[in-house]
């Protein structure tokens, strides 16, 4: 996910959840809002070294994963950066909650891991070339979703 991406690695994960673990929102002015509820970044309090390796991200989102996870689990500001959804499902999906949606309808804890996939360039794909990336690399495709 590193390697093939821009870097940053987001936990796409419920409100509700957000909140009892007490991860606040990422303050941003409102000329520079992208729409995206991001949130602060945190890492794992503990079993990691600096937090920017890959391995300790994967440990950060494991944790967050764990339903036994409590806020002193977690370190703020970190690496993983959380993005809320609300979970409203009156509210037409956006592609963090089809995401969530997908993870939680699998039977897995409500923590999708998401990330910008970029060619050689530094360039995000376009919906062709992420295709042509998962199937290369022998990755689903979600109809509704994408790669």
């Amino acid at each position: 996910m590193i390697r093939h991406s821009s870097g940053l690695v987001h936990a796409v994960m419920p409100s509700t959840l957000l909140d009892s673990l007490r991860i606040p929102d990422q303050p941003v002015l409102t000329a520079e809002s992208s729409g995206i509820s991001f949130t602060v970044a945190v890492d794992a309090a503990s079993g990691i070294g600096t937090g920017i390796s890959a391995s300790d991200r994967a440990r950060t989102l494991r944790v967050l994963a764990d339903p036994r996870t409590t806020c002193a689990d977690l370190v703020r500001p970190g690496h993983v950066l959380p993005i809320r959804c609300s979970g409203d499902e009156s509210v037409e999906m956006r592609l963090w909650e089809r995401a969530l949606r997908l993870v939680t309808d699998s039977g897995y804890p409500p923590v999708a891991v998401a990330a910008r996939l970029i060619d050689d360039a530094g360039e995000p794909l376009d919906a062709a070339s992420a295709a042509s990336f998962a199937l290369w690399h022998g990755l689903p495709v979600d109809p509704v979703l994408g790669p």
